[in-house]
């Protein structure tokens, strides 16, 4: 995950603007100095301009210009945008309804959503989950985005209420609520495991990612993005996660499916390098799998084709 300056500027160089808010808002999170903490603002606030949300972009230029008030561009593009607001009341204020009802509906989808997974609905909750994934294109935006929602009293409902209820939606002011990061968490893990059940391989990997980059202590995320690797057959993104883990596999994590996936993507990255060390570790998955199943045919298979012994059902 990108985290330093460089980083998040190479992203948004290569117009991968998802990407470097997410890397910038990691920079806010792991440093102390100053000046950086103004650049990273600064930078989310010009690219939340760009993408014309304007009150996001007002946030973050007021924190960079909070933080370097002698900055000439952050004071510049803070004079831009309230001159902007100033020529634009009318739309401005439109603009302003309009975003906080999109964002009340979101709220909305995703309680409603997962609600409705804890009520064995899975099949009416996917669609509702997923479809908040194209506005929010990841955590950090989603984190950006669904900030000081104005909800009056009429405007609360069950699904808010259920938010409320668990902490994910958290008061920031008088009628203003903020999304919680545990919140967040909830919905991304949530939706992860909806990709899985509707075969979305790849879609599950993003939500893990999401999850974890939300809270990293929870390490059996990234068990769960090497077994959806491989049944996407992406088997080197597999093994990049499988050489960042830790040896001991948290308890939640299916070790039949996990071994399975190291096995296939070690086998497929062999195939290639015929790395005696990658070998080793075919043949090390392969026989955890038999020792908790020992009746995996094709795991029989293919540990033979490596030992060069016949399948245990033809000795």
């Amino acid at each position: 995950m990108p985290n330093s300056i460089a980083d998040a500027q190479a992203l948004e160089a290569e117009d991968k603007l998802a990407e470097a808010i997410q890397a910038y808002d990691s920079i806010l999170s792991t440093t102390d100095d100053t000046s950086i903490l103004a650049f990273a603002n600064f930078r989310l606030g010009t690219i939340y301009r760009t993408w014309r949300e304007l009150f996001t972009a007002q946030r973050f230029l007021a924190k960079a210009h909070q933080l370097a008030p002698s900055d000439t561009d952050i004071r510049d593009a803070i004079e831009e945008l309230n001159q902007h607001f100033s020529e634009n009341k009318e739309t401005i204020a439109e603009e302003m309804t309009r975003k906080n009802s999109d964002q009340i509906v979101s709220l909305f989808r995703i309680a409603t959503g997962i609600k409705l997974i804890t009520m064995d609905k899975a099949v009416q909750a996917y669609p509702l989950l997923k479809s908040r994934t194209k506005i929010f294109p990841n955590a950090a935006v989603a984190k950006h985005l669904l900030t000081d929602i104005q909800i009056t009293e009429e405007e609360r409902n069950s699904a808010i209420d259920f938010l409320l209820e668990r902490d994910w939606l958290v008061s920031t002011g008088v009628s203003l609520y903020t999304i919680a990061e545990s919140g967040l968490f909830a919905f991304y893990t949530e939706l992860a495991q909806l990709h899985v059940v509707n075969a979305a391989y790849s879609e599950a990997v993003t939500c893990y990612e999401q999850a974890y980059w939300l809270d990293p202590s929870q390490h059996h995320l990234r068990y769960q993005q090497v077994i959806c690797h491989a049944e996407a057959e992406t088997w080197d993104a597999a093994v990049e996660v499988l050489e960042q883990l830790p040896t001991e596999i948290p308890e939640s994590i299916d070790l039949v499916a996990y071994h399975t996936a190291v096995a296939q993507s070690y086998h497929h990255i062999y195939q290639t390098t015929q790395d005696e060390d990658v070998k080793r570790k075919v043949i090390k998955a392969c026989e955890a799998i038999l020792h908790l199943d020992k009746k995996a045919r094709e795991i029989s298979k293919l540990l033979a084709s490596y030992q060069g012994k016949k399948s245990w059902w033809r000795r």
